[in-house]
């Protein structure tokens, strides 16, 4: 009966290791998870302090695009869609039927170019007066 109660007892010793290591092996992705999102938030946090509406942060992106150095990919593809969809949804700018979008973006960087003390504003209202300087309606 003694012996019984020690081949229980370490068969029951033995399960319990088993279950410890199982919760130990399953946190440890969960951990591993943690650390990662942790590390990704406190390293982007520069890139969260840009004042990325305004024109210091977007211009650089469209004077890629002017110059055909696709150096920067993000800031060159948000400078060109949000001249683009400012272009479309603006019903002040009167662009002739044949203007493309690359003489937009070279349009608004000229614009912006001139005005450096401005740079600290919103690019998108920055653009939106650009377009309307250089293609204004006649009504």
């Amino acid at each position: 009966m003694v012996r019984m109660t020690a081949e229980r007892i370490t068969f029951q010793h033995i399960r319990n290791r088993e279950q410890a290591s199982m919760s130990q092996s399953q946190l440890t992705p969960s951990f591993c998870g943690i650390v990662v999102i942790a590390t990704l938030m406190l390293g982007c946090g520069a890139a969260f302090a840009e004042d990325t509406p305004s024109a210091n942060f977007i211009v650089p992106g469209c004077r890629n695009i002017v110059a055909g150095h696709p150096t920067d990919p993000f800031k060159m593809g948000l400078c060109n869609g949000l001249i683009s969809g400012l272009h479309y949804m603006s019903n002040d700018v009167c662009a002739p039927a044949g203007a493309t979008e690359g003489q937009t973006v070279r349009v608004v960087v000229q614009y912006i170019d001139a005005r450096p003390a401005r740079m600290h504003e919103d690019f998108r209202k920055l653009a939106v007066e650009a377009m309307k300087a250089a293609w204004p309606c006649k009504r």
